[in-house]
């Protein structure tokens, strides 16, 4: 079941990172706020880095008029395959990503630290 639950947390990391086209509505994120070092914080600021323009462009494409399912799925699988190598070069798990980005969107001083590493 692990893998299932890493795969349904890496679909919602596609769903929140593509804007929440509607793509799957049971998404599970991780909760609980860390306390990050500032190595981790270092790494998922260039996570987030590497992972923004992987985000436009699959939003991209998935957003062109007449896009098929089977098109949309091949995107999603390519993202979430190239979202993995991102987060495994960063030393990130998809649930460590998780908690870090909704820990940006609650705690301003961790929004903070981060935007400091990204400079």
């Amino acid at each position: 079941m692990q893998k299932s639950s890493s795969h349904s947390l890496k679909f919602g990391l596609v769903v929140l990172a593509l804007g929440g086209l509607g793509l799957g509505s049971n998404v599970a994120f991780a909760s609980d706020a860390m306390a990050a070092s500032p190595a981790q914080i270092k790494d998922f600021a260039h996570a987030v880095a590497q992972i923004k323009p992987l985000n436009a462009q699959a939003h991209a494409e998935i957003s062109q008029k007449g896009v098929s399912k089977a098109k949309q799925d091949a995107v999603k699988k390519s993202y979430v395959e190239k979202l993995d190598k991102v987060l495994a070069t960063n030393h990130l798990s998809a649930e460590q990503y998780s908690s870090m980005l909704k820990q940006t969107q609650t705690d301003p001083a961790f929004l903070k630290q981060v935007e400091a590493a990204m400079h």
